[in-house]
């Protein structure tokens, strides 16, 4: 894709069938794959469980309102530490923004993911509690669970007691049928729209469990494709979008943002002495 005319008319062309939703992610370089932050390293993988608690921690009043471990997650997900999120977006044109912004002098690329209906969740979803609790496990626990079969082999182990502990501490209705399918896949899942940044960017996240990579062939019933954004035509689409006002001023709407963009804007000019109004 070389400009919006060509985008338009791809997403035009790439309609999802009745049962699938589509979203969308922008990486800057062709060597990003579909892997969250925490899976990226061994050492963040290990130390998830000591990662989330000692900003909550450190910063208790920034989660003071999260009812939920996948709560925590976005938040932590904000504030750039590693989880097992991944952002993406309702919004082709704000994936499209993400392929273009970084890496000007790489070739970038366009991903859309056509995702089940079924496999998409909302912030207060059972399920969502149960893969997003895996973070409080230990990295050995996890492994333990991975060798296992069936949710009864789950259910009568130490560790699913565990887990089924700090899910019922969160929502202490639930029984304790945890679906260690569940557990092995990945979700869609809509956030609550309580962050500007969210809210601007159409976001929402794919939770993963166990699994590490979303490949682009997958056991899931996520079909991924990919559109090569040319290094040449990253800057002509970012003055496209920015001509619908799709820049960093409205998809970041922090003040520091906004702030960088509005100097980004002015062009630079000689020295000299400042004439007076």
């Amino acid at each position: 894709m070389t400009s919006l005319r060509e985008f338009f008319r791809k997403i035009e062309n790439d309609q999802p069938a009745e049962r699938m939703v589509h979203v969308y992610r922008g990486h800057p370089n062709q060597t990003h794959v579909l892997r969250p932050s925490l899976f990226r390293k061994k050492e963040y993988r290990r130390d998830e469980k000591n990662i989330l608690r000692e900003l909550i921690s450190i910063q208790p009043n920034e989660f003071r309102d999260d009812r939920t471990v996948f709560e925590q997650l976005v938040r932590m997900q904000h504030y750039s530490l590693p989880t097992r999120l991944l952002d993406i977006t309702y919004n082709p044109l704000v994936a499209l923004y993400f392929t273009c912004s970084k890496d000007g002098k790489i070739d970038g690329d366009f991903v859309r993911l056509s995702v089940p209906k079924s496999s998409i969740k909302y912030f207060d979803s059972d399920t969502v509690s149960c893969v997003a609790n895996l973070s409080n496990l230990t990295g050995r626990q996890r492994d333990q669970i991975r060798s296992m079969s069936t949710s009864d082999e789950l259910k009568d182990s130490d560790v699913g007691e565990r887990l089924l502990h700090f899910i019922q501490a969160e929502k202490p209705y639930f029984l304790p049928k945890i679906k260690i399918e569940d557990l092995k896949s990945i979700f869609a899942v809509k956030p609550k729209q309580t962050n500007q940044r969210i809210l601007a960017q159409q976001g929402a996240f794919l939770l993963f469990g166990l699994k590490t990579l979303l490949a682009e062939q997958n056991d899931f019933d996520i079909t991924v494709r990919t559109f090569k954004v040319p290094a040449e035509a990253k800057q002509p689409i970012l003055k496209e979008l920015d001509g619908i006002n799709i820049n960093a001023s409205t998809l970041f709407p922090e003040i520091e943002s906004a702030a960088k963009y509005i100097m980004s804007k002015i062009t630079p000019v000689e020295e000299g002495f400042e004439q007076a109004d």
